[in-house]
């Protein structure tokens, strides 16, 4: 082995060169306050080793870097872990350059002749922060994407090279495809090579003037082995830390290690996307000013803060000049982490930005699933959201229904309306509906028609006096025989169970109900037509046409009609796939994967 190394060092000069280097003179002998150099270059190492991973099976696009990532996490093996410690390790450079640039000015150990030494450190800073900010944005998810919509907005705020600084950033007028490889190049060949070549320079000027200089009270000793038993230790302590972050979800299952978030929805701002920690404090000094002093807070109080470090070891020349850049460093650090402490403490107090949280990780384990069962069609992951009836539901019944129509469902997906004015459609056609529904009490309430022009009409006289003269056995047969007419999954099973008693049921109706409604081509048409009540096909007239004489006709209380004209569709408020997943939603019926 000698004879190896002998030959390999008399054509490299490598050997001798690690040995030189791990027998460097450390001032003042091993400390662990020197330790932060070395967990940076571990934790960069740890971030090309993961990223590296990750960029093989990475495909920048707006319809594709969402679903690589999904596969990426989802489908290869420890794939979730390895992201999960490329984002970890980021923040962990971040804060580890930052304990160390600190660390480098309260010990005053910037000054003469390390000015280069602190420069590099500070650049290393500014590089992470480039890292991190490129790289949020390379999910593609929505807090990614609105995150980088607003950060690459505050580009315009540039004065004179705004506009071309926000071009060159996102690659044309608006976020796409171009943004997110122009993102990618700067993740990489930009903040990654010059993190690296900045560790580099670090290590060559390090070697070149010492950390610091001994204070002789201690001998000078070399780094092997005493300090380097000392660097090892932190970076395990570092590897321990960012692995349990990263399995801080669990090891297994849809949520384990790092949350992916829904893919981009260019059309639909959740209002919730926030930075890291690490630029939580910035986001909060901005909420301090108004839009019309924007450029103070993103770049002139960020720009001047930047400008003073660099110059701190200029001013350090003076006795005054380095407690005035302590007492700086300390304002600047103290101050952002108390900005942060109030933006995530005003975050947990808001209610809403909580509920709409809440329905971003529901979005974000119905796309999984979605996505894990069917497949990501071409056009991308965000086409199964788009078609999704238990996703697009609420959404539709919110713009569309809910100024009008409660919905007492408690999982609030749905904004119910102070005053309904209509019907609550929660469980609309099931038994238990129609049990409360067929009563004088029931029908009157403002639960259903008691604020319509029905509330005391023909039908609250029928249930008020004939229906409650007939058996309570015979009223149930109706109910049941009525609710089987919707033909729910959800009752597939008790129907098949009840079918007696539905069978009785619908004579019943015949007998009792045909002077106001059809049922089965018998009876009067002045109510509803009973045939298929609540069915899909029953839900996709009404809604399309209230007033169509199969249903109120000229009765028809104020509902629009959505989907009238079937010769041109785009002359209706819902095309006919929103009016599918509308009718699909009320009636709780959506796609859902088979339990293996």
């Amino acid at each position: 082995m000698k004879a190896l190394l002998r030959w390999i060092d008399e054509r490299t000069g490598f050997p001798s060169a690690v040995s030189a280097w791990l027998h460097r003179p450390m001032p003042g002998g091993p400390a662990w306050r020197f330790v932060w150099p070395t967990t940076i270059a571990f934790t960069f190492v740890a971030q090309l080793a993961t990223g590296l991973a990750m960029w093989m099976y990475y495909s920048a696009g707006s319809q594709s870097s969402w679903e690589s990532v999904y596969y990426f996490q989802h489908h290869i093996q420890a794939g979730w872990l390895l992201r999960a410690m490329h984002f970890y390790t980021a923040q962990a450079t971040l804060m580890l350059v930052g304990i160390y640039l600190v660390q480098t000015i309260f010990r005053g150990t910037y000054r003469a002749p390390r000015e280069f030494l602190f420069w590099t450190v500070l650049l290393m800073g500014l590089a992470t922060v480039g890292l991190n900010l490129t790289g949020d944005l390379l999910t593609w998810d929505q807090n990614g994407y609105w995150a980088g919509h607003v950060r690459t907005g505050f580009l315009f705020l540039t004065p004179g090279v705004g506009e071309w600084l926000y071009k060159l950033a996102v690659g044309g007028a608006e976020f796409g495809s171009l943004t997110l490889t122009r993102f990618l190049a700067l993740h990489i060949g930009a903040c990654c090579v010059g993190l690296g070549v900045l560790i580099g320079l670090h290590a060559r000027f390090a070697w070149r003037h010492g950390l610091e200089s001994s204070n002789g009270n201690r001998p000078d000793a070399a780094y092997w082995p005493r300090q380097a038993a000392r660097d090892a230790v932190a970076c395990t302590v570092v590897l321990a830390a960012i692995l349990v972050l990263s399995a801080r979800n669990g090891t297994s299952g849809p949520h384990a290690g790092l949350e992916l978030g829904p893919p981009a929805n260019a059309a639909e701002d959740p209002g919730t996307a926030r930075p890291e920690w690490s630029f939580r404090g910035l986001y909060q000094f901005r909420e301090l000013f108004p839009s019309s002093l924007e450029i103070v807070p993103i770049v002139a109080v960020p720009g001047l803060t930047v400008l003073i470090f660099f110059l701190m070891p200029l001013l350090a020349k003076s006795r005054m000049g380095h407690r005035f850049n302590r007492a700086f460093t300390a304002f600047v650090f103290v101050g952002l982490g108390m900005l942060a402490w109030k933006s995530f403490s005003a975050d947990a107090k808001n209610e809403r930005f909580q509920a709409d949280r809440a329905a971003g990780r529901v979005q974000a384990d119905r796309i999984v699933e979605l996505a894990t069962a069917q497949g990501i069609p071409p056009s991308g992951a965000l086409t199964l959201l788009r078609e999704d009836a238990k996703t697009q539901g609420p959404k539709l019944f919110n713009q569309h229904c809910a100024a009008c129509h409660d919905f007492s469902d408690p999982s609030g997906a749905v904004h119910r309306p102070e005053s309904p004015s209509a019907s609550d459609l929660h469980g609309f056609a099931g038994r238990a509906w129609l049990t409360e529904f067929l009563t004088a009490k029931g029908i009157s309430s403002p639960k259903f028609f008691g604020h319509t022009k029905f509330k005391q009409g023909e039908m609250y006289g029928f249930l008020k006096d004939s229906f409650a003269e007939l058996e309570a056995k015979e009223r149930e047969q109706i109910i049941l025989a009525l609710s089987h007419e919707a033909k729910l999954k959800s009752q597939r099973d008790i129907d098949a169970q009840s079918s007696a008693d539905i069978e009785a049921g619908t004579k019943l109706i015949g007998e009792n109900c045909n002077s106001c409604h059809k049922f089965h081509g018998e009876g009067t048409a002045s109510g509803p037509d009973l045939t298929g009540y609540g069915s899909r096909a029953w839900l996709h007239g009404i809604i399309g046409d209230p007033a169509h004489k199969q249903f109120y006709g000229k009765h028809n209380d104020r509902m629009p009609a959505y989907a009238a004209s079937v010769a041109n569709p785009a002359n209706n408020i819902l095309s006919p796939k929103e009016l599918e997943m509308l009718v699909d939603w009320l009636r709780g019926e959506w796609f859902e994967p088979v339990e293996k």
